[in-house]
């Protein structure tokens, strides 16, 4: 039987074409495949390095982020830490020259001079006379009062031409005065057998109280001088500044009503170590007593240039004002060192520009606000043109002088305002500067008085300079061991202050005093 092969064949064919189609689509497939391969590989390959730069630089940051976080915020902590230490060192280098602070704060510190420099060469200036000892012009006047002897020595041998030369000493003499009273008609004051005359009661009063010298050296010096005659006790001392300040009632109204009467009334106070001060608080004041410590109380000086009335308060309130009887009844300008209190009185207020200039100075120095140092020298050269003006006789600032001040007052605030504008908040100097801008536009009538009346001082030095005595008192005495001594004290020395400026001799003050003899309203 004969068998087809073609059929198998063709069939065999078919079976290999389909499959070889197979196996062309799969190698199409494969080829595809490969082309995306490769280009995927292609595309790793390029982007290899930046893929491997991202996933390193996510890996550090992930490991350094905790620590980078921790840096940060040490950074922000030393940031504030040095603000700390800037504001703090600007608060340590405070002194009388840069701010407010009273020179008795300084403590050890070396303290700059805080004057500008002069171009003068230091020492006399050309011109300037010599001067040499001379005899009083007054002398023969002054020997027939018997306050000079007038003595002479020849060492001539008679000759009658000579050369006269003068020595100046002094003779320590005690005057023993006998007074004879019929029976009966013995004064008071004379009842013991011997009494102390007033002329050493005022010297003592006078070395005392003007001198400082405490009582065991004083009574020494008495001691020495009369050579043993007079030795004075710690309780005869007492007394005769006891009745010394009694006998002041009618000095101390004369300087209220001068004190009254001026046109300019400066004040100012300091803080005294006392170990007794009244409560007023209640109907009665109660005296309280210190143990083993002091208290605080307040002596406050009124003054102008002819007088001075030292008053003393156990608090610095405006009750203590009241009480002194002085602001509430004044009608001037006030010369003072921006005491808040004070600007109840008065009908003007000279606040005082040297205050103002050395916290200027400390803002730019301390706080490093460039601001503070354009205002410093705006305000004194204010004050340079109206000494020169003073100086050349004109009582009153040009109109337009005056005019181009106040706006240039108010250019300087504005710019001030800037400035603190961008600063941080609690950035070194903000706050200061923050309240000396508020402080220079609310009080802006009070900072520019000077100039506007040439009446008004520029400082309340004169107020300053009246308050040493008592700083002195302090510093030689410790403290005051009762109200009535410091009492005693503002009394005498309210006395003692105005003669001084009044030239008159203080020694024959105080004698014509206890003599009943007026003084002040001469």
């Amino acid at each position: 039987m004969k068998r087809d092969y073609s059929k198998g064949l063709i069939k065999q064919i078919e079976e290999l074409t389909v499959e070889n189609e197979h196996l062309f689509a799969e190698n199409k497939r494969l080829r595809a495949e490969n082309r995306e391969l490769r280009a995927r590989l292609s595309y790793v390959e390029s982007t290899m390095e930046a893929r491997i730069e991202a996933a390193v630089a996510s890996a550090v940051q992930k490991a350094t982020a905790p620590l980078l976080a921790e840096l940060a915020e040490k950074d922000a902590m030393l940031t504030k830490m040095g603000t700390e230490i800037d504001r703090l060192k600007a608060q340590i280098d405070k002194n009388s020259g840069n701010s407010s602070k009273p020179p008795s704060q300084d403590g050890y510190k070396k303290i700059p001079n805080s004057r500008e420099k002069s171009t003068r060469k230091s020492g006399g200036q050309v011109g300037h006379p010599g001067k040499n000892l001379e005899l009083p012009k007054n002398l023969d006047e002054l020997a027939k009062k018997g306050f000079v002897r007038r003595e002479t020595v020849d060492h001539t041998n008679g000759a009658q031409s000579y050369i006269s030369r003068y020595v100046l000493d002094l003779d320590f003499v005690v005057v023993v005065t006998e007074n004879r009273y019929a029976e009966g008609s013995v004064p008071a004051e004379q009842r013991a057998p011997v009494v102390y005359g007033n002329k050493i009661r005022a010297l003592v009063g006078l070395l005392s109280a003007d001198g400082f010298m405490a009582e065991e050296r004083l009574s020494d010096f008495i001691n020495e001088i009369t050579h043993g005659i007079i030795k004075l006790s710690d309780a005869t001392i007492e007394n005769f500044l006891t009745d010394f300040a009694d006998k002041l009632d009618m000095e101390l109204a004369a300087i209220k009503t001068d004190l009254l009467n001026g046109s300019v009334l400066h004040v100012d106070e300091t803080p005294m170590d006392v170990t007794q001060k009244p409560d007023y608080s209640g109907a009665v004041p109660v005296m309280s007593k210190a143990e083993h410590s002091s208290f605080a109380a307040y002596i406050r000086t009124h003054s102008n240039e002819r007088s001075t009335l030292y008053t003393v308060n156990p608090q610095k309130d405006t009750q203590g004002c009241e009480r002194d009887g002085i602001l509430p009844y004044y009608i001037g300008i006030i010369s003072q060192d921006h005491e808040t209190k004070f600007y109840r009185y008065g009908t003007a207020h000279a606040t005082c520009g040297a205050h103002l200039l050395r916290e200027l100075k400390g803002l730019f120095e301390l706080q490093k606000i460039p601001w503070a140092n354009e205002m410093r020298q705006f305000v004194a050269g204010m004050n340079a043109h109206k000494n020169a003006d003073l100086a050349a006789g004109k009582m009153e600032c040009d109109a337009d002088m005056l005019m181009f001040y106040e706006m240039q007052y108010d250019d300087l605030l504005e710019t001030g305002r800037t400035a603190l504008a961008a600063l941080r908040e609690k950035e070194l100097g903000q706050v200061e500067l923050r309240r000396m801008v508020a402080r220079l536009t609310e009080y802006k009538d009070c900072y520019l008085l000077f100039i506007r009346d040439y009446r008004a001082p520029f400082t309340n030095n004169l107020a300053e300079r009246d308050l040493r005595s008592a700083k002195t008192k302090q510093k030689v005495s410790g403290c005051f061991r009762s109200w009535f001594g410091i009492q005693r004290f503002a009394k005498i020395r309210s006395f003692i202050s105005t003669v001084k400026k009044r030239s008159a001799n203080l020694l024959d003050s105080f004698s014509l005093v206890l003599d009943s003899v007026p003084v002040l309203d001469r």
